[in-house]
């Protein structure tokens, strides 16, 4: 990894102006507090960023905004640090990051923060985008006016985007669908508890899921599938309800979060290791219910690489026109159990 100014700072334990100054020779720094930057500066290999240096006499900013799902779901936890190493490297080139985080998966509460991304002048955009026509046609709008974009976490079709960041989710839903076959050797009422059909990956995880059970010619029967918004207490009621509207219900599939609700009602009526549960992503909440076998199964996609490589993405096309090689960065499909859930 690239030794940056911040690192620098912090192993001298002085700011990032005063780092600054030394390496760029300008007055105002002790002679002691000089020598020790350039020795640990020296000892840790750091080459100038000429690329900040250009842009510093251009006298350019880029500021890239980024529009996250509701952090309902921790989750999104994971993706935010990403964002954040993203955002601290990018920061000795002069990038500014502008990260707004959604408090619904309305298509209208979208397109009215990109109206103000817009607004502001920022250069490019990564996004978790709300599959809807509105949202669809303003995206184009906003590449046709020279703003790259690129989608990350959950994607949207039939758009100019520069390229997508994440899981295979028709993949992760067939890798779930596989589970849920072996853990009910191809038997029993199935019942979905999805985040939102707002969102294309929670479709795609769906279809992926019921594709590989049809392929698979189990005698499974998907008795219904419902809404949770990631939210746990909407969650912990839809399992209480199917529970007692569906007594011999054998198994839930989790496409998104919610995994604290659930497993808080499958607890309360004590059907821990009746009910067979596939879920998705290392959150701590899933990480403890599949300890307590709660949960069978979850299913990792790299929230992490999801945040950061959008905007080394937009950096380098805006820089260099460094266009991706792929229209589909794909993040890895992990699946963990009782016996390795403590390799996260």
């Amino acid at each position: 990894m690239r030794v940056t100014i911040k690192k620098i700072a912090e192993m001298a334990n002085v700011s990032r102006g005063t780092v600054d100054r030394v390496l760029n020779n300008k007055p105002g720094v002790k002679d002691e507090t000089r020598k020790r930057v350039k020795e640990i500066a020296e000892a840790l290999g750091y080459k100038p960023n000429i690329v900040a240096k250009t842009l510093v006499n251009l006298k350019k900013t880029i500021t890239l905004g980024v529009i996250i799902a509701p952090d309902h779901n921790p989750f999104v936890n994971e993706i935010k640090r990403g964002i954040s190493v993203a955002s601290q490297e990018l920061y000795d080139y002069g990038v500014k990051i502008d990260m707004q985080t959604m408090k619904s998966l309305d298509a209208e509460e979208q397109i009215g923060i990109l109206r103000r991304l817009l607004k502001s002048g920022v250069s490019g955009i990564s996004m978790v985008p709300i599959e809807d026509d509105t949202v669809r046609d303003y995206i184009n709008k906003i590449i046709a006016k020279g703003i790259p974009v690129v989608t990350f976490n959950s994607d949207i079709k039939c758009t100019q985007r520069m390229c997508f960041v994440g899981q295979d989710h028709i993949i992760g839903g067939r890798v779930a669908g596989g589970l849920m076959c072996k853990l009910l050797n191809g038997k029993g009422k199935v019942a979905i508890i999805t985040s939102s059909a707002s969102l294309l990956c929670h479709r795609q995880r769906i279809q992926g899921f019921v594709d590989k059970i049809n392929e698979e010619k189990a005698e499974i029967e998907i008795i219904k599938i419902v809404e949770n918004q990631d939210m746990d207490a909407v969650a912990f009621q839809h399992a209480l309800s199917l529970c007692e509207t569906v007594p011999d219900i054998k198994g839930i599939y989790l496409t998104g979060g919610g995994a604290d609700g659930l497993g808080k009602a499958i607890k309360m009526l004590g059907l821990q290791g009746k009910i067979k549960i596939v879920s998705h992503d290392f959150v701590p909440g899933t990480i403890e219910l599949i300890k307590e076998k709660v949960i069978d199964f979850t299913i990792g996609q790299d929230p992490y690489r999801q945040g950061y490589l959008p905007l080394r993405i937009l950096f380098d096309y805006l820089i260099s026109g460094k266009v991706p090689a792929e229209d589909f960065i794909k993040t890895n499909i992990d699946i963990r159990t009782d016996e390795n859930i403590d390799f996260v």
